[in-house]
């Protein structure tokens, strides 16, 4: 069955590098990674990074959904750099700083954000309103007009408008 799989993933590399220049081209993109656990490699953590680009609901106007994945033997910032070579767009990441060595220009995202706040927010006192609460307030907020904001976009664009 490896050599079955391997025989596949040959044949899809063109369509995998098709979707890659793809993704390349995309004005704004995310990217994320995660921990695996490989059986007989020299090293004891690899990574699989994730690439993507579009919306939760494809829209006829709007960027393709992409989201391709990069298996890497290790976490370090010549990985997105490789991948990324090129791209000079906005990067939505964690504030990884592997992410530094891109051309991209790199954003936030809240739901990092807001995690470390959640974080802050456990070792409060109980009962006790601090930073954290007011910065997750605030977030929530912004969560609240991306909601409407997406709401007012799909009507505007929605055929019977």
């Amino acid at each position: 069955m490896s050599r079955w799989l391997i025989k596949l993933s040959e044949q899809l590399e063109l369509l995998y590098e098709h979707w890659h220049q793809q993704l390349l081209k995309q004005p704004v993109i995310w990217s994320d990674d995660t921990p695996v656990k490989v059986i007989e490699t020299e090293k004891s953590q690899c990574y699989m990074w994730v690439y993507g680009c579009g919306a939760d609901k494809k829209s006829a106007d709007g960027p393709p959904n992409i989201v391709l994945y990069d298996y890497q033997d290790g976490r370090a910032g010549a990985c997105p750099e490789t991948f990324l070579q090129g791209y000079a767009g906005l990067l939505q990441v964690d504030g990884y700083a592997g992410y530094n060595h891109t051309e991209a220009t790199l954003v936030s995202c809240w739901a990092h954000a807001r995690r470390k706040f959640i974080e802050a927010k456990a070792v409060q006192p109980k009962g006790k309103t601090g930073r954290a609460d007011q910065a997750l307030n605030l977030i929530q907020k912004l969560y609240g007009i991306e909601t409407l904001s997406a709401l007012a976009m799909e009507r505007m664009l929605s055929p019977c408008w």
